[in-house]
């Protein structure tokens, strides 16, 4: 017999506002998905990242912040997609990334979203993370998240009423030891000269380059299948271009929860202080092993500077 997205929570004994703020996920997620075919023009609106934004990056910002902000259990929602954040009455803070991705509509690729739950107002670091979760839009619908004992996965699955249940997928899901993808954001003649050894050990080493331009997407992967992910430091942007709150966190602390590791190139990326909501950081994601060689070697590399 299937297990639904409330049974589990109520079975894990995950807190009464944690449990709310997933199931507001959850829901808002297939409407969401559902209005992906109607909503791919661009704006002319642009997020506080300069970025342009999408008929869809605006629905789904919306769509999430009121769904969050209507349990009662959320004290404020900060969003990549907002200048600044909205207060509610709880007191769960939330920093997300509606929709990670949104480059890839045009081209039918995977996209995602993604949701830091933290337990102190923003900006925070990693440590203040009381859970963590995922979206990924793709051949099917799937939550991924973890309130702090491990990580599970659910499905939505479409009934023949046309109402939409998640059921569990997988449970404590755990990172292969052993690497078997790689996948480095950032263009390459740009990279460091320890990023660029590093990836052609891993190319050397016969691991398959996964990179699809959407943060969930590639996580997936190396979830699945074990290596290592990363948008790395750049020469010409030395902070990375992830931001910590909406992103790097949240899913450092799900690697972290699958017995992966996450680094910002000098150690655990969960130990990271933001200043502001928009402070943005190198991050490295994966097998323990490949992420601690591609630290020492970032190490090395300042300590011979």
């Amino acid at each position: 017999m299937s297990t639904s997205l409330g049974t589990y929570l109520t079975r894990a004994g995950v807190p009464g506002d944690l449990s709310s703020v997933l199931l507001a996920v959850a829901n808002s997620s297939v409407k969401v998905s559902d209005q992906l075919p109607f909503s791919a023009a661009l704006t002319t609106n642009v997020n506080p990242s300069g970025e342009r934004q999408t008929e869809i990056d605006i629905f789904a910002n919306d769509e999430f912040a009121a769904s969050l902000l209507a349990t009662g259990s959320v004290a404020e929602v900060a969003s990549e997609e907002m200048s600044e954040s909205k207060k509610g009455s709880g007191k769960v803070h939330v920093a997300m990334d509606p929709l990670d991705g949104s480059s890839n509509i045009s081209t039918n690729n995977p996209l995602g979203s993604i949701f830091g739950f933290y337990s102190g107002a923003l900006p925070c670091s990693g440590l203040l993370l009381r859970g963590a979760a995922y979206l990924t839009y793709g051949p099917m619908l799937t939550l991924t998240f973890s309130t702090g004992a491990g990580v599970a996965r659910f499905v939505a699955v479409r009934g023949a009423d046309g109402s939409t249940e998640f059921t569990l997928l997988e449970d404590k899901i755990m990172i292969p030891l052993k690497g078997e993808v790689f996948g480095l954001g950032g263009p390459r003649n740009d990279w460091v000269e320890p990023v660029e050894h590093f990836v052609s050990s891993m190319e050397a080493r016969g691991l398959k380059l996964r990179y699809g331009g959407t943060f969930v997407g590639d996580f997936n992967q190396v979830l699945g299948y074990g290596g290592i992910f990363g948008y790395p430091s750049l020469k010409k942007k030395p902070k990375g271009k992830l931001r910590i709150l909406y992103e790097a966190a949240p899913m450092a602390y799900i690697m972290t929860q699958s017995g992966g590791y996450a680094s910002d190139g000098h150690g655990d990326a969960l130990l990271i202080e933001p200043t502001s909501l928009a402070d943005t950081t190198p991050i490295y994601l994966g097998s323990p092993e490949l992420v601690s060689e591609l630290d020492s070697l970032i190490r090395a590399k300042d300590l011979g500077s």
